[in-house]
């Protein structure tokens, strides 16, 4: 999974999990599909077992139904991961590098089937259980049906006013990510061309071969 987007996750506090409500991927389902295009800005960070917080990481995101893509870390260094659809482009200012790889290498990845919202992929690889739900707030987890083939071991989304806020991802590693967005518009205007990318003329650029 293209490394911007692994770090995604919510800070919310454990909860029990509540009764199942009838259909929670429905109702995740109704959540995620209901626009075209979606633009935030986010603050990531991630932690260990031990609870210690990372060094916490700023940006802009932008998404553009199927399957394009912006995520531009700002702070504090900067890179650029780019999804014309057929390719992800990373570019790492600093390393003056910048690598392209298949867009097909994360069509299963959970938070690109998240943000495209792909509830039917979602649903073949995870159970869906709606946590906690009241006037303004829904928290979803999702648990993978087959953990040993998993990035992840938990997911968390928690939706306020009916849109998505904050992510939590646990991987198989005992690391947990963190991610908060603010500035949140669905369907705005956005020019088509954030989403292609071409590599300045001095820099080293890598090509990962198609899988």
């Amino acid at each position: 999974m293209f490394k911007g987007l692994r770090r995604l996750a919510v800070g919310l506090v454990f909860m029990s999990a509540l009764p199942v409500h009838a259909n929670a991927l429905d109702q995740l389902a109704s959540l995620l599909t209901g626009y075209e295009r979606f633009s935030a800005r986010f603050e990531q960070f991630s932690s260990g077992e031990q609870g210690t917080r990372g060094e916490v990481t700023s940006g802009y995101l932008a998404v553009s139904r199927p399957d394009k893509f912006v995520w531009n870390t700002e702070t504090p260094f900067p890179q650029e991961i780019v999804s014309d659809g057929e390719y992800i482009w990373i570019y790492d200012t600093d390393l003056e590098q910048a690598t392209r790889k298949s867009a097909d290498q994360n069509t299963e990845s959970a938070p690109a089937l998240i943000l495209n919202g792909r509830i039917h992929e979602l649903d073949r690889m995870y159970e869906v259980t709606l946590l906690q739900r009241s006037v303004d707030m829904e928290v979803f987890e999702l648990i993978p049906k087959i953990p040993q083939e998993a990035m992840f071991s938990r997911i968390r989304l928690l939706f306020k006013d009916a849109v998505l806020s904050e992510f939590l991802l646990d991987d198989t590693l005992g690391q947990r990510s963190t991610i908060m967005l603010s500035e949140v518009q669905l369907n705005p205007e956005l020019d088509e061309s954030i989403f292609s990318f071409t590599p300045p003329d001095d820099i080293d650029v890598l090509y990962e071969s198609d899988r």
